[in-house]
């Protein structure tokens, strides 16, 4: 399971060049990393639960900072570079394949992890607001 984090993050050091070489390995290797992050948070120790969160949280935190690289060495807000990356255009048949294939899996995984992790409770509000008093103004006529 560790392997795959491995081999996400050394994607991020590769050169340009080869990263769109290896576009179909670090998709792989992402759906793969999150298939065994979804079977750990259904059935693995608390122990394993929390290194794959630490790992999860770690990679978020390399995409958010090549998001920031890639913003600033191309001029792009990050809104712009998400439009650039939804264009086919801006890719070869082969790289759009991949890239389609892989975003349909992620948000399969989503959905799965969604119904696994449980989501935070909103505290209620009480019907009454305590520790508040309400003090009418009197209005006079004129």
């Amino acid at each position: 399971m560790h392997e795959e984090f491995k081999k996400i993050m050394s994607f991020f050091s590769l050169s340009p060049e080869e990263k769109v070489k290896h576009l179909d390995d670090v998709f792989h290797n992402s759906i793969e990393f999150f298939e065994h992050f979804k079977k750990t948070l259904h059935s693995g120790t608390p122990e394993e639960k929390s290194a794959f969160m630490k790992e999860v949280m770690e990679l978020q935190e390399k995409l958010k900072l090549e998001t920031e690289k890639m913003c600033k060495e191309t001029g792009l807000s990050e809104d712009e570079l998400k439009e650039f990356s939804q264009q086919k255009e801006n890719f070869s048949e082969e790289e759009w394949r991949s890239i389609q294939s892989a975003k349909q899996k992620f948000e399969e995984q989503a959905e799965e992890l969604t119904s696994i992790i449980p989501q935070p409770q909103k505290p209620q509000e009480s019907s009454k607001k305590e520790g508040k008093k309400t003090v009418k103004k009197k209005w006079v006529k004129s």
